[in-house]
């Protein structure tokens, strides 16, 4: 993601750089094998210390391009040359040291809307914590999304016509404890360990597929419609077979999370729930303001609108290449943005993430930062786009030409300069805008209020009674041109937008009222359909697929993820086409046939693609960013040495 800047300084200079690099290389070279040779061999002891490794560092051979192999069986496993995985490597930027231990504090913005990740309503928050808590077949390389290692699975196989995968789970992964007394007779059923099998796996498919189960499994479906069965070949080998070979399967497959069926198949006494009405039980399980997993951390608590707590899993099956880098994570929920900073400066945040404007307040040109020495900066680029979505059911939003009117009337580049601090790009498309996918040769549309009510003339919608406000008849009744815009409540910045764009829209005879909902009320309200129009961001995947937001299949379907109703039968052909093609220069050109399409319709508005400042201690070592999260990750956050504990 990092952009570097490249500069010359004339062919002479040039050549002697490549000569210097040239010899440093050879010294690096050495440095390294010299390294590699200490790692290998007996370690000094310390007076009152047993001889072995320091377990709170991280040595310098794990700096980025390293490879690292969790087990022996592992490393069998990838001298396969049938394995679509490959080892696990540590990413550019990966520190040379780290202190592991201590609690990392951080924050929240608001309370996940439920802790199960299949019958919850998805949210960053619920898909972050996973990340930590979780653990799924492989994980996908953060610095090369192509790559994918072992994660609960060390070998994968594909047949030759690809609808056959082999998965190969690991042996010795555990699930996390409940989190419940488990000295109450009443929880004594769940006491006992357990290992991820094949059997959650297939616990987790028939979750996903049955339609009782509401919340995020409705998007997961649009992705698991090939997947035909799932065969338990044994406790630690299932098989998955596909209808049809499809670009998404492997991806969708290798990042599947499992569900232990020991555990949500049954009620809080352990009684087994009947086989007719089990899916159904899924969207109010006892457990649902709880968590499980198999990942890196373990849950402790979740004490809505103050704190959720994770701890270290000690016996994590990635402990050897990709540890928990913290004992304890402390994740306050702070709802109100203007205490992020004051929290951070105080040492109750060891960092925190910043709105625009708190960047442009009391950050930017700024040092030292909030008036303390120890506080560093960091700014990484994100894959979401930011958006405002128009519901297509709604009369007003029905014709193109009024929707790009409506995006000519919002002044974005403005509001990328001044209400977002400049953090950001203006977007033309559905594409994070590092992937090919996107068309960068596509412009936005300018901002224009005389192209603006020249459509809205065309469309028909006039002030025919002179009353300040457009209408049209529509089905023999005059509609006003006014609408509701659902905006995230807990951000001023949305706030500033809603009051520019509401000016703007009033020049055009267009009444725009914002309403402000925090963020389970607003999700509510998307899922339901409940809305004229409504701000929204997505990160899309990188290996993409349009089905779920696109296509017009999705637009009637509960809970799906084409909130706008779009229904194109171009858009459908191409979204088709673009599953079944794995050629790579064929796909990008579908994805920009689909860029100019969605850019010719604009069913959504799209406003700008983010980056993200960061305000962290000196105590914790750089933050390095991913390129699939748009959200700050734990996981690639660590101490550079221990925070003193009385701050």
């Amino acid at each position: 993601m990092t952009r570097l800047l490249q500069s010359g300084f004339g062919v002479g200079l040039l050549v002697l750089l490549v000569v210097i690099g040239a010899v440093n290389t050879a010294q690096l070279h050495n440095l390294e094998k010299k390294v590699a040779e200490l790692e290998t061999s007996p370690r000094p002891t310390v007076s009152g210390q047993k001889e072995g490794p320091p377990v709170a560092v991280v040595s310098t051979a794990q700096a980025g391009g390293s490879l690292c192999y969790s087990s022996d069986e592992e490393k069998l496993a990838l001298q396969d040359e049938a394995n679509v995985l490959k080892p696990f490597q540590y990413p550019p930027g990966w520190p040379s040291k780290i202190d592991r231990g201590g609690t990392l504090k951080r924050h929240v913005g608001q309370d996940p809307p439920g802790l199960n990740p299949i019958a919850s309503n998805n949210a960053a928050d619920l898909s972050e914590l996973y990340r930590y808590m979780g653990a799924r077949i492989a994980v996908q390389s953060q610095h090369n999304p192509d790559d994918w290692y072992p994660d609960l699975a060390t070998k994968v196989t594909r047949s030759p016509d690809g609808l056959v995968y082999d998965v190969y789970l690991r042996k010795g992964a555990y699930w996390s404890k409940p989190t419940v007394d488990l000295s109450d007779p009443r929880h004594a059923w769940l006491a006992a360990d357990h290992e991820v099998t094949a059997d959650d796996y297939a616990f987790t498919i028939e979750m996903i597929k049955n339609p009782q189960v509401l919340g995020r499994a409705a998007a997961l479906r649009t992705y698991v419609e090939a997947l035909s069965r799932i065969e338990v070949v044994d406790t630690h080998h299932f098989r998955v077979h596909f209808t049809e070979n499809l670009y998404i399967n492997q991806p969708t497959l290798l990042d599947l999370e499992p569900m232990p069926r020991w555990l949500y198949m049954y009620d809080e006494d352990g009684r087994k729930f009947d086989d007719a009405t089990w899916g159904d039980k899924q969207n109010s399980h006892w457990y649902n303001q709880k968590a499980i997993g198999a990942g890196a951390y373990n849950f402790v608590e979740w004490e809505p609108g103050v704190r959720i707590v994770i701890e270290k899993n000690e016996r994590y099956h990635l402990n050897k290449c990709a540890p928990a880098n913290f004992d304890r994570i402390e994740m306050k929920v702070l709802k109100d943005q203007q205490s992020w900073l004051r929290r951070l400066k105080t040492g109750e945040l060891d960092y925190s993430h910043m709105q625009p404007q708190q960047f442009l307040a009391e950050v930017k040109d700024k040092q030292p930062y909030l008036g303390e020495e120890g506080l560093k900066l960091a700014v990484g680029d994100e894959a979401s786009y930011f958006y405002i979505g128009w519901n297509q059911t709604r009369p007003q939003f029905q014709d193109k030409r009024v929707r790009k009117a409506l995006s000519e009337a919002l002044d974005r580049q403005g509001l990328v300069d001044s209400v977002f601090a400049g953090l950001g790009t203006i977007t033309s498309g559905p594409f994070d805008q590092s992937n090919p996918c996107y068309d960068s040769s596509i412009a936005p549309l300018p901002y224009d209020l005389e192209d603006a009510k020249r459509l809205l003339d065309e469309a028909g919608w006039k002030d025919t009674d002179g009353d300040g406000t457009r209408d049209k008849m529509v089905d023999g009744k005059k509609v006003q041109f006014t609408f509701t815009m659902v905006i995230y409540g807990s951000s001023t910045e949305y706030e500033t937008l809603a009051r520019v764009y509401r000016e703007a829209l009033d020049r055009l005879g267009i009444k725009m009222t914002a309403q402000p909902l925090e963020w389970a009320a607003h999700l509510k309200k998307i899922n339901e359909r409940d809305f004229d129009a409504y701000t929204g961001a997505w990160v899309p995947s990188w290996e993409i697929d349009l089905y779920q937001i696109w296509h017009s299949t999705e637009a009637d379907r509960p809970e799906s993820s084409n909130y706008v109703s779009f229904r194109n039968a171009d858009g459908d052909r191409i979204a088709e086409a673009l599953r079944r093609e794995f050629d790579e220069t064929k796909r990008v050109d579908l994805c920009h046939q689909f860029h100019a399409l969605v850019h010719d319709e604009q069913p959504y508005t799209f406003i700008y693609q983010r980056k993200r400042p960061v305000l962290y201690w000196d105590h914790m070592n750089t933050p390095i960013f991913s390129k699939l999260n748009p959200h700050r990750d734990a996981r690639l956050f660590s101490f550079a040495s221990l925070p003193d504990p009385a701050k």
